[in-house]
């Protein structure tokens, strides 16, 4: 890995119609992020949640980002028990999600 590289994968969020905020976001910040950082080989991890009052005319809610050394690496996360866990509880919450890779490269 270079020092100044990383893969990372951004999910862009939309909430479950039938959850209110405070549960979409509760179960993210609780449930879901404690799966998730149970990816082996993950380097970072982090939810953003959007404020909708602030961006009313965005389609989404929040996005995760997560940072591995290499593509395989990720690939291998999610494939891992941990990984299949973690997309399994997707649904208990989302109801979409646009996943982006995108190599992040470290300048400051």
């Amino acid at each position: 890995m270079s020092d100044n590289i990383m893969y990372k994968r951004i999910g862009l969020v939309q909430r479950k119609k039938t959850l209110t905020r405070e549960q979409f976001e509760a179960h993210w910040l609780n449930t879901h992020a404690e799966l998730c950082k149970r990816l082996p080989g993950m380097r970072r991890y982090a939810v953003n949640l959007i404020e909708p009052d602030r961006f009313p005319h965005l389609p989404y809610d929040g996005f995760s980002e997560l940072w591995f050394d290499s593509e395989q690496a990720l690939q291998a996360a999610l494939e891992s028990p941990e990984g299949r866990t973690l997309l399994a509880d997707l649904p208990n919450f989302v109801e979409k999600i646009e996943p982006l890779l995108v190599k992040e490269h470290h300048m400051l």
